[in-house]
């Protein structure tokens, strides 16, 4: 990817003017040029059409390599359902990145063909993100080489062999709604990243994997992997335990503790760039 210009978009909550002008000082400072949608820092969330038709100027726009989002929250699902996406296949492989309340536009842009998801860090994240978290992105972004990330086995590969797929998916709640809306891509062949906040209680986040599995958006994943779900003391007993028994009602090897959802050190996935993952947990990204 050759990105020189970002264009600075959202379709989600606001950002705070302190996170909007350490984000984008901080592009400037990595070289990058940098365009801000108006309806980025507010002081008002913009009504949804509005943030659609932005989105596609920015998408569109010729002076853009690539599209950030400014943070997630909430509004993403006011925003999918009004987008042209046959005036996007103009420019079909553009970067997308983003995650949190944005899984629904990449998984719905995964579902449609269309863009280059990445699921990562948003500008919201810029004052908070790890430095090894920061080099990731970059290397990422380089499509260099990335260093191999052990997980947790909750569910061994029957026959001892390596699975692979390309990566998808995000915050379960979210891909509950794309699968209600009819604009889940499918996982066959994929390994499907599983992240939530604590805002989420163990019960709701139960129920959302439930429904995904039984309604079949699970179906042919060649891996699941949880990841970061940001619940403490016994709710995330709770959920470590339900995890444990969902994985033994899937079919696919299930694995756990990808650092990434909603933390500082979190790695982004891109959609198009295939991993593998070793009988004993070594996740590697090729």
């Amino acid at each position: 990817m050759n990105i020189v210009a970002i264009g600075i978009v959202s379709i989600s909550s606001i950002i705070s003017r302190e996170q909007f002008d350490f984000g984008t000082n901080a592009l400037a400072s990595a070289g990058f040029r940098v365009k801000v949608a108006p309806n980025v820092v507010g002081p008002d969330v913009a009504p949804a059409e509005e943030r659609a038709r932005l989105l596609e100027s920015f998408w569109l726009d010729p002076e853009i390599d690539m599209l950030l989002f400014s943070r997630g929250g909430e509004g993403a699902d006011d925003v999918v359902p009004l987008i042209d996406w046959e005036r996007l296949r103009a420019r079909p492989d553009l970067p997308i990145m983003g995650f949190s309340d944005v899984t629904i536009l990449l998984n719905a842009a995964l579902s449609k063909g269309v863009g280059h998801p990445i699921s990562g860090p948003m500008l919201s994240y810029a004052k908070r993100l790890e430095p090894g978290a920061r080099e990731w992105v970059g290397a990422v972004l380089g499509e260099r080489p990335l260093p191999p990330v052990r997980v947790n086995v909750l569910r061994a590969v029957p026959d001892g062999a390596v699975v692979s797929g390309l990566p998808m998916g995000g915050h379960v709640t979210r891909l509950r709604w794309l699968q209600r809306g009819g604009l889940l891509p499918s996982a066959r062949g994929r390994v499907v990243f599983l992240e939530c906040t604590a805002k989420y209680p163990p019960a709701e986040v139960r129920q959302c994997l439930e429904a995904l599995r039984d309604g079949g958006a699970l179906d042919g994943a060649s891996a699941v992997v949880f990841c970061d779900f940001r619940h403490t003391g016994a709710d995330r007993a709770a959920l470590e335990s339900f995890f444990s028994e969902f994985a033994g009602t899937l079919p696919c090897p299930v694995f756990s503790g990808f650092p990434y959802g909603h933390v500082p050190g979190i790695l982004a996935l891109d959609f198009r760039r295939r991993l593998s993952i070793s009988p004993d947990g070594v996740l590697s990204f090729e």
